[in-house]
């Protein structure tokens, strides 16, 4: 069982604020700062300051977080174990791209077995990390930037980032030049995704930013872009599986500009994700391996 007063560092360490923390956890504000006074003293450090009025983490809070998080995942499964659940059970997280376009099919044959259980969140690479950080996932699959310095990952897939618009646009199956795309109507993602991150940074490295385009809009659904992009001359820029299967969609390139990116399993825990994605990927039935070698395992796990 997991100290209460754990349980008060780990709200103080999101909330940043002891009034919000004393009442997420319906305790008194003395009551926060007195938990976080014994954790100090039991390992002698301190874990928050103030600089000025704003409230700071210290590194050591940063470490303890960390190990916290894996220890709350390993005290799940093991209280499961106790418990006697015969059931298999995933916390999952996915991008919008890969849950939306890549993993259907592993998570139609996961689900084949009756004793698999799954929880499936998509979403935006910011939350997604936020909840891994938080022990909610036990893995998630990643197709934006994250901090390898911080989380364990183990390579997916890599997929080509390309520019999709409708299958009647004058960019459609062809290679544009660059300068070509600002007079376009560009359709982006919400801060926080991985194909607006990618993509900004494709312009930051070409010596533009989104401010060059006369018009852009953002969208945080995939299935909107779609359609606007089969029914307007907008263009986006995503990943090729957004457009793969769509009659409606084309791809087309920017002159001398070839991206491919990497999806991440991304996780805190290594021991316990490791045997939840085995357990994941073990729904690819050996046909389907043959027909996407880039869905194999990978042979470090």
């Amino acid at each position: 069982m997991i100290d209460h007063r754990i349980h008060t560092f780990l709200a103080l360490y999101k909330e940043m604020n002891y009034r919000r923390t004393a009442q997420l956890l319906n305790i008194t504000q003395p009551g926060v700062t007195q938990h976080i006074q014994y954790l100090e003293a039991l390992y002698g450090v301190r874990f928050f300051h103030y600089d000025g009025k704003a409230l700071s983490r210290t590194p050591e809070a940063d470490r303890l977080k960390e190990s916290l998080t894996k220890i709350l995942t390993e005290e799940a499964e093991l209280r499961s174990i106790l418990e006697g659940d015969q059931k298999t059970s995933l916390r999952v997280g996915a991008t919008k791209t890969i849950g939306d376009f890549v993993i259907s099919p592993l998570i139609g044959d996961y689900l084949e077995d009756p004793s698999h259980h799954l929880e499936l969140i998509v979403d935006n690479t910011h939350a997604l990390l936020e909840a891994i950080d938080d022990g909610v996932l036990d893995f998630a699959l990643i197709e934006g930037f994250f901090d390898k310095s911080k989380y364990k990952y183990q390579l997916f897939r890599e997929e080509r980032f390309l520019g999709i618009c409708g299958k009647d646009h004058p960019f459609a199956d062809s290679i544009i030049p660059l300068e070509e795309i600002f007079g376009e109507m560009l359709i982006l993602r919400e801060q926080g995704s991985g194909t607006r991150g990618i993509f900004e940074q494709i312009l930051h490295s070409q010596g533009y930013s989104l401010t060059g385009f006369q018009r852009a809009i953002t969208i945080n659904s995939f299935s909107a872009i779609q359609s606007l992009l089969a029914k307007t001359t907008s263009i986006t820029f995503a990943f090729q599986s957004i457009a793969q299967g769509n009659g409606a969609l084309s791809t087309f390139e920017i002159e001398g500009i070839q991206v491919a990116r990497e999806f991440n399993y991304v996780f805190v825990n290594e021991g316990v994700a490791r045997e939840k994605i085995r357990v994941f990927l073990g729904g690819i039935r050996d046909a389907d391996r043959a027909a996407a070698p880039s869905l194999s395992i990978p042979s470090s796990l």
